[in-house]
């Protein structure tokens, strides 16, 4: 079966509870509405409707107009831990330890699950079919 070739921000994250500053949700570790998002020139955010622009974990934290959320209506906001791990392609069940900075940084160093696992089996594939040319 194909794949689809990319996912929208909001295919990755629309079954999660909705989350407004100043609300958190229990049933997702960091699923919380972190305050001060908002854009810079060239780092406007990821549309809802579009694939997610690549996340990033600056040397101070969380970088200022990245890793965040646009709506339509242009407002933006951060996305949460679990919003980022489903970007990232992680299973729910996948936990990040520490503060919201620190497990964010650790998001923006992750290549997607999805990314590795096409990367690997390609890779098994091609040795596979070589040991067999070369030993049989």
């Amino acid at each position: 079966m194909l794949l689809p070739a990319w996912k929208t921000v909001r295919d990755a994250i629309a079954d999660l509870p909705e989350i407004a500053p100043g609300t958190s949700c229990s049933k997702f570790s960091n699923h919380f509405c972190n305050p001060g998002a908002r854009t810079y020139a060239g780092h406007t955010g990821s549309p809802f409707d579009e694939p997610a622009k690549a996340l990033k974990a600056g040397d101070h934290g969380v970088p200022g107009g990245e890793n965040t959320l646009r709506f339509e209506d242009d407002p933006v906001r951060y996305f949460s831990v679990p919003e980022c791990a489903r970007i990232q392609t992680f299973p729910d069940e996948w936990t990040f330890e520490g503060s919201w900075t620190e497990s964010m940084r650790q998001l923006g160093n992750a290549v997607p699950v999805r990314m590795c696992e096409a990367v690997a089996t390609k890779l098994s594939n091609l040795l596979t079919s070589t040991e067999a040319n070369t030993h049989g």
